[in-house]
């Protein structure tokens, strides 16, 4: 009989760890917490279980994260005792679901890499997750917790790149696997010391983590000032036979009745508009624009203590969860680990990289700084890659303009040496001008008729106006400041596309890794003889393609037929 150390004891259907109870569990938490929020906040459930229920604020809280956990512990237990995992010669299967009967098999010959991701519970029992993914998959096409670290290690060093003869791999593939082979786990970036302070102060999603804040900070302010409000008002109409509980039990109960009544708070709602704008039309400019005078007040006096609290936590978390970077090389494939809770390895396929991403924001450029990302796999629309843990890339923080060029040379062998790289370069040309109009005559006129009709409905017809003439040379300048950050370059084998608002993005993606070239045309830009360009990589989803926008058609139509011949007469193997 095989011993369970061994790998070849995977070799028949075997049981994980015990311990993939736990993580189970975990992920179906997560899920659960996540369903609620997208349907229903906590306080209107709560609200919903005192109407029915007919129970208490906490017994209500209580009794609902009693049936969360209990469903989750029951769920994560019958859900390990069906999951299987085989490793065999011809590759990974799995066997997964509880109603839904699941069995993955995925061959060698298709995985592209395999990542290993283990949390401090997984270090302590000496546990990996293992996620692989293939060249079909947008995510991981299978992940299994809780597997012993031998295994894990042992279907990374497994999986190998296939080996090709000249005469099937393009000149840039021979150049890469020579470059490979001359420089076996080179280690090419670390990041300890200033390189992290810096890195921490211009991480990325800062502005996101303060909007957070602000939320949190305005639903706890609110909630506070109605459990106020609602204690002081029972405490001045109690009856002598009911408890203060009772009265605050009853209010809410009738507030809720009041408030479900949809027609009943339109014509609320209605009523206190049309008072509004009664009292409106006597009013100076000076006290319709005061409102916005608060704005401001409140814009600095809230949001630059939140953004302050927010950079704050999110450089915090940008330190763990990037504590002891590393990048190395090893044979064709790029590896990074990082992480002081979470150990996490990500892995990517020199050969199979299709973009190139150099980004660089307000805070990198006093630095000088850029923070590169390399992509297996488009994933600009998934909330992984926003937070930055999507499987099928890497990001490299901090680097200078240097190794800008360095991993571009290791990545594309055959980049010509004059690629502008910088994000800010004047060969970059912008998208054309009708771009900038057309959007603002186009969609401005729709902005502008929504905000009035909602500023008149609050303050009345002449501070609609009013507030109008304000806001729209700033949303002008807004979709300015964009339309000048945009654009595109064509060189013999890359394209290059940028994009920003503050900030610059600029994508170098290889013309020999893209599959697909459209031309479309809306009514208005068949009136201006002008069409958008779109570019499909592998993976790129119509959503989130490569375009570029309001281009000549005659001009388009040359670039399209050029990257079909590319695309055509390419030699290069998708796996």
């Amino acid at each position: 009989m095989a011993n369970p150390t061994d790998i070849e004891f995977y070799e028949e259907w075997r049981l994980t760890s015990p311990m993939a109870i736990l993580f189970i569990a975990i992920r179906r938490f997560r899920r659960v917490v996540r369903s609620v929020i997208e349907i229903v906040s906590l306080g209107g459930l709560t609200v919903v279980l005192l109407r029915f229920l007919d129970v208490g604020l906490v017994t209500a809280i209580l009794y609902y994260a009693v049936a969360v956990l209990a469903f989750v512990v029951i769920s994560a237990v019958v859900s390990f005792l069906v999951l299987r995992v085989k490793i065999s010669e011809a590759g990974i299967a799995m066997k997964s679901g509880v109603f839904r009967r699941t069995h993955k098999v995925v061959l060698w010959e298709r995985i592209r890499s395999i990542n290993l991701e283990s949390g401090p519970i997984e270090r302590i029992f000496r546990l990996v997750r293992v996620s692989v993914d293939t060249a079909s998959s947008m995510g991981s096409e299978i992940e299994i917790p809780a597997l012993p670290i031998f295994v894990g290690q042992h279907l990374r060093s497994h999986v190998k790149e296939p080996q090709l003869t000249d005469s099937q791999r393009l000149p840039d593939e021979i150049s890469a696997t020579e470059t490979s082979a001359e420089s076996y786990d080179q280690s090419l970036y670390e990041l300890r010391g200033k390189n992290m302070l810096i890195a921490a102060i211009c991480s990325k999603g800062m502005i996101f983590a303060t909007v957070l804040g602000i939320g949190f900070v305005l639903v706890i302010t609110s909630n506070a000032y109605l459990i106020y409000y609602q204690v002081n008002l029972a405490d001045e109409d109690v009856p002598t036979d009911t408890t203060l509980q009772e009265e605050v039990h009853d209010k809410l109960k009738e507030d809720l009745e009041t408030n479900l009544n949809f027609f009943s708070a339109l014509q609320q709602a209605w009523k206190w508009s049309a008072e509004e704008r009664i009292e409106n039309r006597s009013k100076s400019i000076t006290q319709l624009l005061l409102p916005l005078v608060f704005l401001l007040l409140a814009f600095v006096v809230i949001l630059i203590p939140s953004f302050i609290i927010g950079f704050l936590v999110k450089a915090a978390i940008f330190c763990v969860s990037h504590n002891d970077y590393r990048l190395r090389q090893e044979d064709s494939k790029l590896i990074s680990e990082r992480g002081l809770i979470t150990r996490k390895t990500t892995t990517v396929e020199i050969r199979k990289v299709q973009i190139l991403r150099i980004y660089l924001t307000v805070r990198s450029r006093l630095f000088q700084r850029y923070d590169v990302k390399v992509q297996q796999s488009d994933e600009d629309d998934t909330v992984q890659s926003a937070v930055g843990n999507a499987a099928h890339q890497i990001d490299i923080p901090c680097v200078d303009s240097a190794f800008c060029r360095e991993i571009a040379e290791q990545i594309f062998p055959k980049a010509n040496q004059q690629l502008p790289l910088d994000p800010r370069s004047t060969e970059i040309q912008r998208f054309s001008p009708a771009y900038f109009f057309i959007g603002l005559l186009g969609v401005g006129p729709l902005i502008l008729v929504l905000l009035w009709g909602e500023l008149w409905f609050l303050m009345g017809t002449r501070a609609a106006i009013i507030w109008s003439l304000v806001l729209v040379p700033l949303g002008t300048l807004i979709w300015w400041q964009y339309w000048r950050r945009t654009g595109y370059a064509f060189y013999e084998n890359f394209i290059l596309l940028r994009k920003g608002f503050l900030g610059h993005d600029l994508r170098v993606i290889p013309i020999s890794k893209l599959q697909e070239v459209r031309i479309s045309q809306s009514i208005i830009q068949r009136l201006h003889n002008r069409c958008t360009l779109q570019m499909f990589s592998h993976s790129t989803t119509y959503t989130n393609s490569l375009k570029i926008p309001f281009m000549n058609r005659v001009f388009a139509e040359r670039i399209r037929d050029y990257l079909l011949f590319r695309i055509e007469s390419g030699k290069t193997r998708w796996c």
